[in-house]
């Protein structure tokens, strides 16, 4: 069962589930879940043809089709650019 705010993963990308729903006007019908990716990985920023469904940044917003949203503890991934303790 998916629920808002759930953590995911589809495909190697890692997220939260932040739309829940039947028909988004502008995809084809059925139900969708929206995706706030934690990376930049998306196609949109929580909206379709100007409507709003979820808020994120751009680029970092998705829409899937639940068979493809893998739920469960999928924490951040470190970022493999932050600064390090270890010295070079």
């Amino acid at each position: 069962l998916i629920k808002l705010g759930d953590r995911c993963q589809i495909g190697g990308h890692r997220g939260i589930v932040a739309f829940l729903g039947d028909e988004v006007e502008g995809l084809p019908g059925g139900f969708w879940v929206g995706i706030r990716y934690d990376e930049p990985v998306g196609k949109n920023d929580g909206a379709v043809k100007g409507k709003r469904f979820f808020e994120c940044p751009d680029g970092y917003g998705s829409f899937q089709r639940p068979a493809n949203v893998a739920v469960g503890d999928y924490p951040e991934e470190d970022d493999p650019f932050a600064e390090s303790e270890d010295e070079i």
